[in-house]
């Protein structure tokens, strides 16, 4: 027989199948619960044998392989609920309207008003019909009740879409959006939208309501992602009430690259990189250093190799003036000087000049401003060394007697000789190089700014600060870095904000060591009393001010010092040098490879860019607002005019290794250009102090790049070629 039934065992009834053509009518009975408040008891009140005391309407929902038929008996006011329907008569019609099936029911549960029967497979648009004859009340009254309606499709639940950022960091949360679409176009359905990754719920259930043949939009807001991987996120349709057509269908993903660090191009920390470099010691060719000649052009290849960006040299009026009176060589010590600007720009770096000492010149200022301009004219314009672009005043003076009215009259009187001569718009003047001192006093380098600022800034160009930290207190390098960042970024008028150099740097050990002699900032205090010069933790701590002073917004940085050679007399006053003395074949120290690193992948004129994230610990503070930075990875990246890019990094759990621990760091930069290649290359990668490349790296298509680096080492991630 067509259309013939075919009933699910879980449904257990009798049923009666008429003949094509003959209707076979049965009474049923339907039995009624007690009468609720609002009913009554089903007596006089309800209705006798008529159409007013019960209505029925009929819900057919169907599915892939059967249909769900729902009838509903309401009562009318008075009369009892139904409970349970003794037998119901249901006839379905084919396509053309002919009769298809005939099925009787008995005994079915109608639980709040409702039986719910399940039949074969009625298609879309079919009408079905239901007949039922109510019996109730004593003495019995019979109650006539009919309705018909047509099949409709179960709702079919997709997610339709799912929708998040490609990419983000593990401290940004992100919205996730899902359109969650009806497919069959025939009836609403509410369900739970859920939002899950792989290692769980990321989010409570959305209910969301969606009409026939629709859409919803479901908003998962502010959604963690903190495991720096690249996540598939799930949106999971479940619960659809009606149940749905298809099960199946019910899931949609995305991923979204999830990283530590990301690349901010659009925020611009400094538009264009002074440079990175070393104080140079301008009496390396003077009798007081007495360097073995032969040896010479050794160190100066290695000068030459490493690429400095920028380079200081001192001037001192007395060494290579003979101002007191005590230097008959001074002629030698001016020679020796002028030789080593012309090695500091021969290594392609920008020179600044110090006038170091001023007990002469601050006495008689036209004088020998007059004659240091002189020397000035002769390195520019009878050398050519056009790298030599600016000019100090004063080392650290407001830690000498020199008195701000008389740093004053030297600065405008340098001012006026390099106008005359036509330099001023080849050399800067950079004021400062001050070290911070007891705040609120007098000689506090805030004092020194005050002034400058209200009486200088008109002759000034540059500021500049000095600042050194114990290895074992790299609080204070930050501490001093984001006080000065806070001093002259926030604190000073918006006019009086220029570019800012460290003209002096560095990292100090002990003083003093087991039998060792005496040498200022000499010893790293181990059981050998090593010299911290030597050692790979200098050239760490060096490279992490470099990128603390950049994510700062500094120009540049100048460390003190380059290499082996005597400035005054006090011959072994001190031991920071990243080139050894001849007697070690000018030796070359983990701070040179480190360095190297840095040079030979960035370049003055660059802009530097932001790493994010950017946190409360990581901003410039006051002396007296400290925020420790927390031990954490530590990034900055520079970008060169034809689209070079380097990003350099460390992290600074590794602040304190003498030596391999054996643990790495997982680094994941997002935001870099998609699907360009980069070199990853390494210093101190095995605990040597030494360069290598460690291998090349594509970015994903949404430009995000992994890799794992040594603890005790530091990177760069770079497009310039490196070998």
């Amino acid at each position: 027989m067509p259309n013939a039934w075919r009933h699910s065992p879980a449904v257990r009834f009798n049923r009666s199948v008429a003949l094509v053509g003959i209707l076979a009518l049965v009474c049923s009975i339907l039995v009624l619960g007690p009468a609720s408040p609002a009913r009554g008891d089903d007596g006089a009140d309800c209705p006798s044998a008529t159409d007013e005391a019960y209505t029925m309407t009929l819900d057919a929902l169907t599915g892939p392989h059967d249909t769900d038929l729902a009838v509903h008996v309401s009562a009318a006011a008075g009369c009892a609920a139904a409970r349970t329907v003794k037998n119901i008569q249901v006839k379905t019609f084919d396509e053309n309207g002919g009769l298809g099936d005939v099925l009787d029911l008995k005994a079915v549960a109608a639980p709040n008003g409702v039986a719910r029967v399940k039949l074969d497979r009625v298609p879309r648009g079919l009408r079905i019909k239901v007949h039922a004859l109510l019996q109730t009340g004593t003495p019995p009254r019979t109650y006539v009740v009919d309705d018909s309606t047509r099949s409709r499709l179960r709702p079919d639940l997709v997610v339709a879409s799912v929708t998040a950022p490609a990419q983000t960091l593990t401290t940004r949360p992100v919205d996730v959006v899902a359109e969650i679409s009806e497919l069959k176009g025939d009836t609403d359905a509410t369900a739970d939208v859920t939002l899950a990754s792989a290692v769980g719920p990321l989010a409570p259930p959305i209910e969301v309501d969606v009409p026939a043949g629709g859409h919803a939009s479901v908003t998962f807001p502010q959604v963690a992602l903190s495991m720096p991987i690249a996540q598939e996120l799930k949106v999971i349709v479940s619960g659809a009430a009606p149940a749905e057509y298809d099960v199946t269908n019910e899931v949609g993903t995305t991923s979204v690259d999830v990283t530590r660090n990301e690349l901010a191009s659009s925020r611009l920390l400094v538009p264009s990189l002074g440079g990175y470099g070393f104080q140079f010691n301008g009496h390396l060719y003077a009798p007081i250093t007495s360097a073995p000649p032969a040896s010479l052009p050794d160190l100066e290849s290695k000068v030459r190799a490493l690429e400095p960006q920028f380079v200081r040299v001192f001037y001192n009026e007395n060494w290579e003036a003979n101002a007191d009176k005590t230097h008959p060589e001074w002629p030698q010590n001016l020679e020796s000087f002028k030789d080593t600007v012309q090695l500091a720009a021969e290594s392609g770096a920008t020179v600044a000049i110090a006038y170091q000492t001023i007990a002469s010149a601050k006495t008689a200022p036209a004088l020998w401003m007059s004659r240091f301009a002189d020397v000035l004219q002769e390195l520019v314009t009878t050398r050519g060394l056009a790298n030599v672009r600016w000019v100090s005043i004063a080392n650290e003076p407001n830690s000498t007697t020199l008195t701000l009215a008389q740093y004053e009259a030297l600065y405008r009187a340098l001012s006026t000789e390099l106008v005359a001569r036509g330099l001023r718009g080849q050399i800067g003047l950079i004021g400062g190089d001050l070290v911070e001192l007891t705040e609120g006093t007098p000689s506090s380098h805030r004092a020194w700014f005050d002034y400058m600022v209200s009486h200088m800034n008109d002759v000034i160009d540059a500021w500049s600060e000095h600042i050194y930290w114990n290895y074992d207190d790299h609080f204070r390098m930050e501490e001093r870095l984001k006080d000065v960042a806070h001093l002259v970024d926030q604190e000073l008028p918006a006019g009086a904000r220029k570019p800012t150099f460290i003209m002096e740097y560095g990292v100090r050990g002990f003083n003093t060591c087991g039998t060792k002699p005496q040498v200022t900032a000499a010893y790293y205090r181990d059981a050998d009393c090593t010299e911290l010069r030597r050692m790979s933790l200098a050239g760490f701590h060096k490279l992490w001010f470099t990128i603390d002073s950049a994510q700062l917004g500094f120009e540049g940085a100048s460390n003190w010092d380059l290499y082996w050679s005597v400035y005054d007399r006090t011959k072994a006053n001190q031991s920071y040098w990243t080139i050894g003395p001849p007697e070690e074949g000018w030796a070359l120290y983990p701070s040179y490879y480190a360095s190297q690193l840095l040079f030979q992948t960035t370049a003055p004129g660059w802009q530097v860019l932001a790493v994010d994230p950017w946190t409360v610990d990581d901003q410039a503070t006051r002396y007296d607002d400290p925020h420790p930075d927390q031990a954490e990875q530590e990034l900055t990246a520079y970008r060169g005019p034809d689209g070079q890019l380097t990003v350099l990094g460390l992290d600074t759990h590794g602040g304190n290794l003498v030596a391999p621990n054996g643990d790495t760091s997982s680094y994941s930069i997002g935001g870099l250009p998609p699907t360009t290649t980069y070199t990853l290359a390494l210093w101190n990668a095995t605990g040597d102090g030494t360069n290598s490349v460690a291998r090349t790296i594509t970015t994903t298509a949404g430009g995000v790049a992994r890799f794992d680096v040594p603890l005790q080492a530091a990177f760069v991630l770079t497009t310039v070629p490196v070998s």
